[in-house]
């Protein structure tokens, strides 16, 4: 064999070593790319997962504020009507005291402090929801209205004739119901008559 000879044999020696390692390296890369892929593929799962998790987290502490929220304004709110269940006496006497008053004091400066003492009551308690439930003339509603006494015969229409005591709705609630003297309406007593 001549020298030339060899250096071919030797260079294809060379040449399938170089091609054994790179179908080596290949088969190397290829399982490390398989193993890449397979770790962004659990990778991107458990992204999807932690997102789904976080979405549900999120929802969770929303749903856990509106109802902190909704707990706080009906303790508010139930504060407010206890303390406003507590001041209705002081109403109560205040009206009283002015429905007291005879017509020749209506120019004592007494009385006048006393209605705008009442009025300022009445107006810093609508402003927190208070309101008088208004019963005189009005057909009489079991829902607002406490029937104390009736005038007449009664009917099938009852209308509020007088009323005794003040009722009083926190917002749309009934804090109070109005105490009330029913009977027919005018109209309906004289139909009745004839």
């Amino acid at each position: 064999m001549t020298e030339r000879d060899e250096k071919v044999e030797e260079t294809e020696e060379a040449a399938e070593e170089v091609v054994e390692e790179a179908a080596e390296g290949a088969q190397v890369v290829e399982q490390d790319t398989s193993e890449w892929m397979e770790q962004v593929g659990q990778l991107e799962r458990e992204k999807a997962q932690l997102a789904q998790q976080l979405l549900r987290l999120k929802a969770d502490f929303e749903n856990f504020r509106r109802r902190t929220n909704n707990q706080l304004e009906n303790i508010r709110l139930e504060a407010n009507e206890e303390l406003l269940k507590d001041l209705l006496p002081v109403l109560d006497n205040f009206e009283r005291a002015l429905q007291s008053k005879r017509d020749d004091q209506d120019q004592d400066p007494f009385f006048q402090g006393m209605e705008l003492v009442h009025k300022g009551l009445q107006s810093a308690l609508a402003n927190h929801g208070l309101r008088p439930i208004e019963a005189v003339g009005q057909p009489f509603d079991p829902n607002l209205h406490e029937a104390v006494a009736m005038h007449g015969a009664g009917g099938d229409e009852l209308w509020v004739l007088a009323q005794v005591q003040t009722g009083y709705l926190l917002y749309d609630k009934v804090l109070r119901h109005t105490k009330v003297l029913v009977g027919q309406s005018e109209e309906e007593e004289s139909q009745c008559q004839k």
